[in-house]
């Protein structure tokens, strides 16, 4: 199940477009104090990865600082591998994709909550929380901050 915070409006996109591919990550203060709000009761807070080669583009992961914001323990045992951004993928693109995330540590039995920033098609928590449970998280659920309209 997943929890949007926020609708993906007009002015999402503009504070989108600003904090994850610009950089401004002191924009995502706006939010603190509704990401404080989230009661988190899953064992852990997992953020989806962005592959290597985004990461270093970007230098931060958006989701995780997202997360980070949220009470909780934060655990980074999701990798992704290097493929085209989603957002240059059209929706059959994205939902015809092969699995990208790989689970690095042991999940076996633990609760998660996935954070994401934008919630478009669904396949991207999807395909995370199927890895997750092949190696055995007991329950997943997720939060985004937007989701599209």
């Amino acid at each position: 199940m997943t929890h949007p915070l926020f609708l993906y409006h007009p002015l999402a996109k503009v504070f989108m477009r600003r904090y994850k591919f610009l950089g401004d990550t002191a924009l995502l203060d706006v939010f603190q104090m509704e990401l404080k709000k989230v009661k988190v009761k899953q064992d852990w807070i997992v953020p989806i990865p962005l592959s290597p080669e985004r990461l270093r583009d970007r230098r931060f992961n958006q989701a995780e600082l997202i997360g980070r914001m949220m009470r909780g323990r934060i655990r980074l045992v999701l990798e992704r591998t290097d493929g085209p951004a989603l957002s240059h993928l059209s929706r059959q693109q994205r939902l015809e994709r092969d699995n990208p995330f790989h689970v690095t540590g042991p999940v076996a039995g633990k609760t998660i909550l996935l954070v994401d920033d934008v919630y478009t098609t669904g396949i991207t928590l999807r395909q995370a929380a199927s890895r997750l449970r092949e190696a055995g998280a007991k329950e997943i659920s997720a939060v985004t901050l937007f989701r599209s309209i």
